[in-house]
């Protein structure tokens, strides 16, 4: 299999981060690795799905920042937690994820999906259905499992 080569130049620099550029794509599950990274994005539906507010934060590093569409950055899980804690008052979520690309290189990954499913309005909330695409950024320090440290999503187009 011929390496790819991936540049997350523009998409770093607007998260924050240093422009990277990732030598090789995996196959999805090829590496431990990319498997841990798996987990950490389908994590974080199955603990939104749960409405399980300590399980998404436990997944976020702490100056995590989120790039919500048509909204300002969300930085640092101080600044998360509030968000979450909304989405949990207001609906019950039945997020379904497709992870479509993993790639690691060093203690950095990127993974990039869709989510599909609705968001079950509660007290007479409307249920709101979703259909984003994402990309996240994660990153691993020693002696420390992987962590969400930039999150990009907006709505797919049909």
């Amino acid at each position: 299999m011929r390496a790819r080569r991936v540049c997350l130049t523009a998409m770093a620099v607007a998260a924050g981060m240093p422009a990277v550029c990732l030598a090789q794509q995996r196959p999805e599950g090829a590496t431990s690795d990319s498997a841990q990274a798996r987990a950490v994005a389908v994590g974080i539906v199955a603990a939104d799905n749960a409405r399980d507010l300590r399980a998404v934060l436990s997944l976020y590093a702490p100056d995590a920042v989120l790039l919500p569409p048509g909204a300002p950055p969300v930085v640092g899980v101080d600044s998360i937690r509030p968000r979450y804690e909304a989405l949990f008052a207001m609906y019950d979520p039945a997020i379904e994820v497709t992870i479509d690309e993993i790639v690691v290189r060093g203690d950095l990954a990127y993974v990039r999906g869709r989510n599909g499913g609705v968001l079950r309005g509660r007290g007479g909330a409307a249920d709101r259905p979703l259909s984003d695409v994402w990309v996240m950024i994660l990153r691993r320090q020693p002696q420390e499992p992987w962590r969400i440290t930039r999150l990009v999503w907006h709505g797919s187009s049909s």
